[in-house]
């Protein structure tokens, strides 16, 4: 039986496209330039690309915040300064905080059944304490443990150890759940701790359980719990 539930947070709880489109586009509008959704798929493209070499440990976060923004505006062919822009992006993205549909009734759920929660992210310190304050998350999650307060980015093992040692629990007594497969499911099994892969859009293996939906991630917590 497991003791505890850790999750990600951006793309499994929070709904981050949702929050990275509104402060993307709120970034540029600042510098009087609209973006349109074919720069806005261009720009998610760059940034899962660096997002995978911070996972790869090819680069630092420090470093991809930056860069990112460096490719970005050469695509678009603008020249801003992509620190700054990069400073700007993180200040709106910190006010955008949106749950994925049905994420918040089942983290209350969750709750009811006086399920210990917390949640591991590798966003950046203050983004993802602003947008837990802003969503309350406190109700539910014991803490919010972002890479930087850890030392460790996922799929570093370190940091669920980390997160374990803080709810003095053995990687046994928890479980895992994560949308990512680099740094989330590679994190879990680095680990050692039971892994549930979230995917609304429905990605499948045999591996591991997948839930499509928090229906499912509920059906299949409760064979768990």
């Amino acid at each position: 039986m497991k003791k505890a539930i850790l999750f990600d947070l951006d793309g499994t709880i929070l709904d981050f496209e949702k929050s990275e489109e509104m402060a993307l586009k709120k970034t540029f509008l600042s510098h009087g330039i609209p973006l349109t959704e074919e720069q806005v798929l261009l720009y998610r493209h760059i940034n899962r690309k660096w997002w995978g070499m911070l996972a790869e440990g090819r680069a630092s976060k420090e470093y991809v915040v930056v860069a990112r923004f460096e490719e970005f505006l050469r695509e678009l062919e603008v020249s801003l300064d992509p620190k700054i822009v990069a400073k700007e992006y993180l200040e709106f993205l910190s006010e955008e905080a949106y749950f994925l549909p049905g994420a918040e009734e089942f983290l209350e759920k969750m709750k009811r059944k006086n399920i210990r929660m917390a949640s591991i992210t590798n966003g950046v310190y203050f983004v993802q304490k602003k947008r837990s304050r802003k969503l309350k998350l406190e109700r539910f999650f014991e803490f919010v443990l972002t890479s930087e307060e850890a030392g460790f980015e996922k799929p570093d093992p370190r940091i669920f150890q980390v997160a374990l040692e803080r709810m003095r629990l053995k990687k046994e007594d928890a479980l895992y759940v994560g949308d990512d497969l680099k740094s989330d499911l590679e994190g879990a099994k680095n680990a050692g701790i039971d892994f549930i892969f979230f995917s609304p859009r429905g990605d499948v293996s045999t591996k591991f359980p997948v839930a499509k939906s928090f229906e499912e991630l509920e059906r299949i917590m409760e064979e768990l719990l």
